[in-house]
Order: structure tokens, then C-alpha cells, then sequence
């Protein structure tokens, strides 16, 4: 390999081309920033909705009284109770959605039905009326992706950021490398966009295909460690997430399936979610997913999905929405001759991914109202920040911290992009290549998902989490031993050093944590209840050298009437 080195100087870089990333460019290049994005894919189809979505978030002030801007905050606080700041949720999600919607259908992909002009809307996961808007979604992020080039931004695709430069406590650029040419990219900028998403691929899956999984497998928490290592503080990294998928298959389709009114029966016939929740299968996901585990531990298994007895126009509208999120889900359910017109569907709880545990609020790195981290010139968008979670936050979210990020750069001239810090990026990318001789990162990367899967998975102790971290830190140093026999390989050990310091970092928050909220997104069986007394509030997370160190800040929630 003989690569080169090829510099550049720009306003805005966006790192993760995804939905959020996507958003963020265009409000940067609305407001006349020059704007490079970069992706290891290509921005058409990359990210977790790089196939489709069918679900969108929002309140339209129809007129009921369910259907406001403060009935939603409402539910907004009551779902992220204890992490969710109702502030900067309004400021990057309710002030940006109006706008948000437009962009939509201006670009193509709006959320109404176009042969009806109307919104199909659904409720579900805990939500006090149908929020969710159902649309087809399928052409989102080419649509997206034609809009950002449309407006002349610089598209580096198949390039991957590998670290992130910081001068005088400023952000000053990014370094990464093209994952086909091996040639290095340094850029210079302003201010720069992370959005890189949420970690998949960090525990052991159920069907064992590690790629297999919910979403994304190749978000894999890059922007957590960039944004970690250069000085920025995380927060909410203590929760996993899970959700309820088809038997050997792991894919979206929950919110579609509970949205329309199916219901989870157990191996009895019994509709088992009222045990645990008033709202049935209507009930916040984590709550579907602590029922599953509950009903399969108590030995009232298999599970099923039953929608049999919705209308035909019901099971018609499912059956088109389930292909939308993920296609290969229609073909699954063909190859096993499934009907689900006709007989239940099997389901089982999906693999454990580290994310927000709601669809309200995030995790990774903190954010301000103007979505910028706690390193100035470094904002964050999506699900790799602590405030924004899922489709509706990542377009409203996304454009917000582009904006914000154009604005910035127009007050603030260049920090010095030092080269040393450069040269010794290239030859940390390279050593993975230059090793005769070494282990495979797929060897290093399932040694991690059991770690993870055994000490901080769904049920976790002081033991347990102790032990884990103790044997994450010994992995850690199987790093330097990782050999890349190509570039594909490269990119997969840049991939496994994400997935480790994520995984620490979840551990060691989960452990700092002692209580259980949104169980089981965080269950301690040494502390199995929520104590909004002492722990109301974010555990918060910054490395000094190569130490976690972990804090915890209060949030203190207005009284219903003083919410403005």
C-alpha cells in the first residue's frame, strides 16, 4: 500500500453520513458552510435506516388534547424520566419539527400518504395518543443523499474517521483513511458534527451471526470514542437496549406490529402484558421486553406476536409497513411460510445493543441547547448524543446541530491542525497492516460480546460488573496484537477498538449507577429499584489519560404548571 495524504480545509465536517448526519449537512450548507461529509459507506444508503424507516414521531396540534407541543413534553418527561433534559429536547426536537416535516416533503419523502394527503398515525410505547406517523420511508436516505449534493457539499464516501484533533481545548479537525485506497484524509475545520450513530454489534446475538442484528451492525460506537479521547463528556452509557424481533431473525417491525393493535401471547394462549404493564402491548418498549424475558424465565414459552384478528385493512397496512424498516423481513416470513393473517408469528428478545433506552432520549455524547458537546467546535446529532434519540430527533436534530454548527464556524477562525498529531494518527492506522504476524479482530470482537453478554447484559450485580470490567481492561490489550491481512480488516480492528472502550465505558457507568431504571435497559438485581431520591439524574463520563472517570449530575424537573 502507498497511500497518500490528502488534506483539506473546511467549515463544517460531518462525520457519519446516516439520517442524522445527512440533516446536519444540509442546515450547515443552508446557511452558506462549505461542508465535507465523511462515511464509511456511501451516504445513499448507510446508516440504520440505510434500507427504509416506516415510523415517525410527532405532535401535529390537531386540536386534541393529547396532540400539543406540551402534552408531548409531558410525555417526553414522563418516558425519560431521570436523563431526559425537557429543555434541550424542546429547543433540537419541538422548534425544528414543523421545519422538519417540510424538508420531507420537499425532498421526496413525505410523511403523509400521497394518494390520500392524510397521516396514517399510530400509538404506541407508552405514548398518550397516536404520535407515530406510519409513511414509506423506503427512498429516505437517497432522497437525502441527492439533496446534500445538490447543494454542493464535499462527499467523501468510504472513508472513516479514526480520531479527532484538538488544539488549545478547541476542535481543530479530523484524520480518517479511505477504506478501498488506504490514502489518509486530514481535514481541517471550524467545527465538526459527529453522528455516527448508536454501537451495535457489542453483545452475542441469538441466531450467533454477529452481523446479524436490530440495526446497523457497522455503527459501532466510533463517534463515542473520538468524541471521548478528545476531551468530550458522555452521558446515559450505562443503558442497553433490546426489543422484540421475529424467532432466528432480528429485525425492526415491533412498533408496526404493536402500533396496529397486535397482541404478545404466551405458550399458555395467555395475553401476558398486562402482568406488567396497564397499557399492554401499548407499553414503553422496555417494558415489552422485561415481560418476554419474565414470561420466558418463568417457563410460559414459546412467544408469539398474534394479528390475526385485526381488520383487512389493518393486516394490509402491517404487511406493507413490515418491509419498509427492513426488506428482508417479507422474504424471512416467505421462506419460512409464515402468514401472519394466519397464524402467530414466534418472537423472541433481540440482542442487547448500547444506546438510549427510550425513544425520548439518547446516550453518548453530552449536548448543550445548540447540540454542541462539552468540547467547543465539536457538536453531536443522533444516537450517538445523550439528548436525541431515533428517526423523529435525528432529521429535527440533525438539522439543528448543522445550523448551529454554521453559525459557530462563522464566529470562530481555524485552530492549528498540528502535524504531529497527524503522523502519528497515520502510523496508529497502518499497524494493524504492518503486523506479520497477530490475531483476527472477529477473534477479539466475539471475546468482547461474551464478556458483555455474561457481566452486563440484562441482569447485572457488583460482581458481575466488576468481573467484567476486569476482563474487559485485560482485553484491551489484545489491541496491539490485532493483524489486518487488507483494508477491509483495517477497518473492521478500528471497528473492535470502538467496541471495546464502549463496552468499558457502558460497564464501568453501569456499575457507578447503583439503582435500576427502564429495567431491564438497566437492572441491578443488587439494587432492583428506581430511587429517584439520590440517582435523578445523568451519570456522566470523561477520560483522563487512559482512565474512566464517572460523576453523576442532578436534573431537576418543573412542576406541570411551570413548564413554558
Amino acid at each position: 500500500m502507498d497511500p497518500t495524504l490528502h488534506r483539506l480545509r473546511t467549515d463544517v465536517v460531518i462525520v457519519g453520513g446516516g439520517l442524522a448526519g445527512l440533516n446536519a449537512a444540509i442546515g450547515a450548507a443552508e446557511r452558506g458552510a462549505e461542508v465535507v461529509v465523511l462515511d464509511k459507506g456511501r451516504i445513499e444508503r448507510s446508516g440504520n435506516i440505510a434500507g427504509g424507516v416506516d415510523h415517525f414521531m410527532a405532535y401535529l396540534e390537531t386540536g386534541e388534547p393529547w396532540d400539543t407541543r406540551d402534552a408531548y413534553l409531558r410525555y417526553v418527561e414522563q418516558e425519560g424520566y431521570g436523563i431526559v433534559d425537557v429543555a434541550v429536547h424542546n429547543r433540537v426536537f419541538c422548534e425544528e419539527l414543523r421545519a422538519a416535516i417540510q424538508r420531507l416533503e420537499r425532498i421526496g419523502s413525505p410523511l403523509y400518504d400521497p394518494k390520500t394527503g392524510r397521516y396514517y398515525r399510530t400509538a404506541s410505547m407508552g405514548q398518550p395518543g397516536p404520535y407515530w406517523i406510519n409513511f414509506n420511508g423506503k427512498h429516505l436516505k437517497p432522497n437525502l443523499a441527492k439533496e446534500v449534493r445538490r447543494l454542493g457539499c464535499t462527499v467523501l464516501d468510504r472513508v472513516m474517521a479514526t480520531r479527532l484533533i484538538v488544539s488549545d481545548s478547541k476542535l481543530a479537525g479530523v484524520v480518517g483513511f479511505h477504506t478501498r485506497t488506504g490514502d489518509f484524509y486530514a481535514i481541517e475545520c471550524k467545527a465538526l458534527v459527529a453522528a455516527t450513530g448508536n454501537t451495535n454489534r457489542l453483545y452475542e446475538t441469538p441466531t450467533r451471526m454477529p452481523f446479524n442484528t436490530w440495526l446497523c451492525p457497522y455503527n459501532t460506537g466510533e463517534a463515542q470514542r473520538l468524541a471521548l479521547e478528545a476531551g468530550a463528556t458522555l452521558a446515559n452509557m450505562e443503558f442497553l437496549r433490546m426489543t422484540i424481533v421475529p424467532k432466528g431473525f432480528s429485525a425492526p417491525g415491533l412498533n408496526a406490529f404493536t402500533g396496529m393493535g397486535s397482541y404478545f401471547v404466551n405458550g399458555l394462549g395467555e395475553r401476558y402484558m398486562f402482568r406488567y404493564h396497564e397499557k399492554g402491548e401499548k407499553a414503553p418498549r422496555n417494558w415489552l421486553v422485561w415481560g418476554a424475558l419474565n414470561e420466558l424465565r418463568a417457563g410460559r414459552g414459546p412467544l408469539f406476536v398474534d394479528s390475526r384478528h385485526l381488520s383487512a385493512e389493518g393486516i394490509s397496512h402491517l404487511k406493507k409497513t413490515l418491509g419498509l424498516d427492513k426488506e428482508t423481513l417479507n422474504d424471512f416470513l416467505m421462506a419460512r411460510r409464515i402468514d401472519i393473517e394466519r397464524e402467530p408469528l414466534e418472537i423472541m428478545v433481540s440482542e442487547a445493543m448500547q444506546t438510549g433506552p427510550v425513544e425520548v432520549v439518547g446516550s453518548g455524547i453530552k449536548i448543550d441547547l445548540n447540540c454542541m458537546s462539552t468540547v467547543e467546535g465539536l457538536f453531536a446529532a443522533g444516537d450517538c448524543a445523550d439528548q436525541m434519540k431515533i428517526v423523529h430527533m435525528a432529521v429535527a436534530g440533525g438539522y439543528c446541530a448543522g445550523k448551529n454548527a454554521a453559525h459557530y464556524s462563522r464566529r470562530n477562525p481555524f485552530a492549528p491542525l498540528l502535524e504531529r498529531q497527524v503522523r502519528e494518527e497515520m502510523a496508529r492506522i497502518v499497524a494493524p497492516l504492518k503486523r506479520t504476524e497477530g490475531i483476527g479482530y472477529l477473534e477479539v470482537e466475539e471475546v468482547l460480546r461474551q464478556i458483555m453478554s455474561e457481566h452486563a447484559g440484562p441482569y447485572r450485580t457488583k460482581t458481575s460488573l466488576t468481573t467484567g470490567l476486569s476482563k474487559i481492561r485485560a482485553l484491551r490489550e489484545a489491541l496491539r496484537e490485532i493483524k489486518a491481512r487488507n483494508l477491509h480488516e483495517l477497518m473492521r480492528a478500528m471497528e473492535t477498538e470502538s467496541l471495546i472502550k464502549v463496552g468499558e465505558v457502558l460497564t464501568e457507568a453501569a456499575l457507578f449507577r447503583t439503582e435500576s431504571r427502564f429495567i431491564p435497559y438497566h437492572y441491578r438485581e443488587d439494587y432492583p429499584e428506581t430511587d429517584n431520591l439520590h440517582w435523578c439524574g445523568q451519570v456522566l463520563v470523561t477520560q483522563r489519560g487512559e482512565k474512566i472517570v464517572t460523576q453523576f449530575k442532578p436534573i431537576l424537573y418543573k412542576a406541570a404548571g411551570e413548564r413554558t
